[in-house]
């Protein structure tokens, strides 16, 4: 609950200081958490719904050198207290269809989360029967990421439906690639989100 308590104040903050300076567009949405998208593992640790909120700025010319991208900043919150998470990174807009109602948006970040992390092991030695089998009961119930900080791809495609809003169908996913260590199960999350743009559209 400290974990938890500590990670929402943090987004707070995040929330209210990325406001205003990335002028751009602010989203919410509802995803499906912990998908089977046949990247992550998927569905068989945390259930519920993530609500997730965020910002993006407008296409940055001042990274020209990476072609302009988006920055784009997001937290969601699961509703049966699994977990949450922040991410920030870039995106880059591909405009299409009829007047360029239409785009399709990648991106990649990184993120922190609430989740597991390493959970001891049942097969370490000199444990209790009870201590097996309540670690084991974790690895069973829990899903560990293996390291508090992941990458953070996403896709995301858009309508834009007027000057001012627009709905996107929206996939994140998070892992450490093994970076860290074979533990690696992935974290998926897919879900609709509207955006308003309060900033310049590029």
């Amino acid at each position: 609950m400290a974990l938890r308590s500590d990670f929402l104040a943090a987004a707070a903050v995040l929330a209210l200081s990325a406001g205003p300076a990335c002028a751009g567009e602010a989203f919410l949405g509802i995803y499906q958490h912990d998908i089977m998208d046949g990247i992550s593992h998927g569905g068989h640790f945390e259930h519920g719904k993530d609500v997730v909120f965020g910002f993006r700025t407008a296409s940055l010319d001042e990274l020209s050198a990476i072609w302009s991208p988006h920055v784009h900043f997001i937290v969601g919150l699961n509703t049966l207290g699994g977990t949450d998470y922040a991410t920030a990174g870039f995106d880059w807009r591909f405009k299409f269809g009829p007047d360029d109602r239409f785009y399709l948006e990648p991106g990649i970040g990184g993120s922190l989360h609430t989740g597991s992390v390493n959970l001891p092991s049942p097969n370490d030695p000199g444990l209790t029967p009870e201590q097996v089998a309540f670690r084991q009961h974790q690895f069973q119930t829990k899903l560990d990421l293996g390291s508090r900080v992941l990458f953070e791809p996403e896709l995301a495609l858009g309508w834009k439906a007027t000057d001012r809003w627009s709905v996107e169908m929206s996939w994140i996913h998070m892992s450490h690639a093994q970076l860290a260590g074979p533990q690696n199960p992935g974290l998926g999350d897919f879900g609709f989100r509207a955006v308003y743009r309060y900033g310049i559209d590029k």
